[in-house]
C-alpha cells in the first residue's frame, strides 16, 4: 500500500485552535448539565422529564465521536470540525428561538449535541496523525486539564446566566463558536483519503440499546424492558455477522475489556448522578442556593481534579490498576455515604466531598481504561478506546435518568419524611450503587487482570 505523505503542519497554531474549541465545547455542555434545577422551575416538570435534555445530547455525543472518528479517514479534519461548528450553532439558535417549549428544547440540544461530539475525538485524532510521538503524551494530558477547566468555565457561565439573566441567553454562548472558522480554515493542513465504511446501522442500534435502556430506568415498564433485550439481541447478532462492524463480536469475547465496560458503565453513571445531578439539586432544593452559587463550589473540586490528572504519570508509579481503581471507588462510596448521613451539615463539608470525589475520578480514568485493554491487540485499540468513551457517554446519560427518577419518586422511609431526608435516601442508594462497581470490579476485572500478572 503506497504511504500517503502528510502535509506540513503549524503544530503551534492549529492544535491551541482545536483545544480551545474542544474547551468550548466542553463548557457549553457541562453548562447545559448543572441547569437542570432552573428547568423544573421554568416548565413545571418533573426532574425525570427535565433529564432527557441531557441524557439524549450525552448519548448523541458519544455516538458522535464514532461517527466523526470513522469519516475522519475520508473527510478531512477541517471540514469535519467546521460542519461541527455549524451544527452546535443552528441547534442552539434553535433553542434560544424555542425556549418555550421543553419538547423543542431537548431536541435543539440533540442538534447541538451532534456538533459537539466532533471536538474531542477530532483533537486526539489531529494529535496523534500530526504530533510527533515523543510529544503526544504532552499533548493528551491538555485533553484531561482542559476537560476540568472547561467544567470549572461551564458552571459558572451556567449559574451566572440563570441566576442574574434568563436561562435561555445560555444558548447564544455557542453562537461564539463561529468566529473560530477562519482560523481552522488557516491553520488546520488539507487532507485527501480514501472512502472508509461508516457503520450506521451498528451506531443505530447502540444507540437503541442505551435509549431503551434509559426508559426503562425511568418508568420501570415491561414493555421496554422487552424492547431493551431484543435490541440487545440484535446488536450482538448483527456485530456476529457483519465484518465491517464498527466493533466486533471479538471484543467482547475479551471478558476483561467486558467487564471493565460493565464497571465503567456503573462507576460513571455514579458520576452523573452524585456529582453532576443530585448535588445541584440538593444545594438549590434543601440548602436554597442560588445555582451562581452552587456553580462557585465546583471550582476547587475542579481545579484539584486537574491537578490529580496532572499527576498520574507519577501516581501510576505508587499505584497500580487495582489499588489506583479500589482506592479511588473507596473514595467515592464514602462520599456519597458522608453526604447521606450528614445532611443538613455545613456547607464546606459537601465542598470538600465534591473535591474528594472529583480527585477519585480523576486519579480513576486511566488506570480503569488501561486494564480494559491489557488483552485487545494494539491494531484494535484505537477502536476500543472509542467503544470505552461511548460507554462512558452511555453512563452518564443512564447516571442522570436514573437520579432524576430517584429525586422525582424515591420513597424509602429510611431516614424520614423531609425533604432533607429524602436526599439522604438518593444519596444512599446513588452509594449502594457505587458499592456494586466496585464489587464488579474487584470480582470480575481484577482476576482477569491477576492471570497477565496484573494485580
Amino acid at each position: 500500500m503506497q504511504q500517503v505523505q502528510k502535509p506540513e503542519v503549524q503544530i503551534g497554531k492549529a492544535v491551541p485552535t482545536i483545544l480551545f474549541l474542544m474547551v468550548f465545547s466542553l463548557v457549553i455542555d457541562n453548562s447545559f448539565k448543572i441547569i437542570s434545577p432552573k428547568l423544573v422551575e421554568y416548565f413545571h416538570v418533573s426532574a425525570s422529564t427535565v433529564s432527557w435534555q441531557v441524557t439524549l445530547a450525552g448519548l448523541v455525543i458519544g455516538m458522535g465521536a464514532v461517527v466523526y472518528a470513522s469519516l475522519s479517514d475520508s473527510i478531512s479534519i477541517k471540514k469535519l470540525l467546521v460542519i461541527g461548528i455549524s451544527l452546535i450553532s443552528v441547534g442552539s439558535l434553535f433553542g434560544f428561538i424555542f425556549h418555550n417549549n421543553l419538547q423543542l428544547v431537548v431536541l435543539a440540544r440533540i442538534i447541538q449535541a451532534a456538533g459537539l461530539g466532533a471536538t474531542e475525538t477530532l483533537y486526539l485524532i489531529f494529535v496523534s496523525r500530526y504530533v510527533p510521538a515523543e510529544k503526544q503524551k504532552k499533548y493528551y494530558g491538555f485533553s484531561t486539564a482542559s476537560f476540568q477547566l472547561a467544567t470549572v468555565i461551564g458552571t459558572l457561565t451556567a449559574g451566572f446566566i440563570t441566576t442574574y439573566l434568563a436561562w435561555e441567553t445560555l444558548f447564544l454562548v455557542p453562537l461564539l463558536s463561529l468566529i473560530l472558522i477562519p482560523f481552522l480554515i488557516k491553520f488546520l493542513p488539507k487532507e485527501t483519503g480514501e472512502s472508509k465504511f461508516v457503520d450506521v446501522i451498528g451506531i443505530i442500534l447502540v444507540a437503541a440499546v442505551a435509549v431503551t435502556a434509559m426508559v426503562y430506568l425511568t418508568n420501570f415498564s415491561w414493555l421496554v424492558l422487552g424492547l431493551f433485550i431484543v435490541a440487545v439481541i440484535l446488536f450482538l447478532t448483527y456485530i456476529s455477522k457483519r465484518k465491517k462492524a464498527f466493533i466486533t463480536i471479538d471484543f467482547f469475547k475479551n471478558k476483561l475489556f467486558v467487564f471493565t465496560l460493565l464497571a465503567a458503565l456503573l462507576i460513571y453513571s455514579v458520576q452523573a448522578s452524585f456529582v453532576l445531578n443530585t448535588f445541584s439539586f440538593l444545594m438549590t432544593e434543601v440548602y436554597k442556593l442560588g445555582l451562581d452559587k452552587v456553580s462557585l463550589m465546583f471550582i476547587p473540586a475542579c481545579l484539584a481534579a486537574a491537578a490529580v490528572g496532572s499527576l498520574s504519570g507519577a501516581i501510576a508509579k505508587k499505584l497500580n490498576s487495582v489499588k489506583a481503581v479500589s482506592l479511588s471507588m473507596g473514595v467515592i462510596i464514602a462520599s456519597a455515604l458522608v453526604a447521606s448521613l450528614f445532611m443538613g451539615a455545613p456547607l464546606f463539608l459537601f465542598v470538600g466531598l465534591l473535591i474528594l470525589a472529583s480527585c477519585a475520578y480523576a486519579m480513576m480514568y486511566a488506570p480503569l481504561m488501561y486494564a480494559g485493554l491489557e488483552k485487545t491487540p494494539e491494531e484494535k485499540r484505537g477502536t476500543a478506546i472509542g467503544f470505552y468513551n461511548l460507554t462512558i457517554n452511555i453512563a452518564m446519560s443512564i447516571g442522570f435518568t436514573y437520579s432524576s427518577k430517584f429525586i422525582d419518586s424515591l420513597h424509602l422511609g429510611i431516614f424520614g419524611k423531609t425533604l432533607a431526608n429524602h436526599y439522604s435516601e438518593v444519596l444512599f442508594v446513588i452509594a449502594i450503587i457505587a458499592a456494586l462497581a466496585l464489587l464488579v470490579f474487584l470480582f470480575l476485572v481484577r482476576p482477569n487482570m491477576a492471570k497477565n500478572g496484573r494485580v
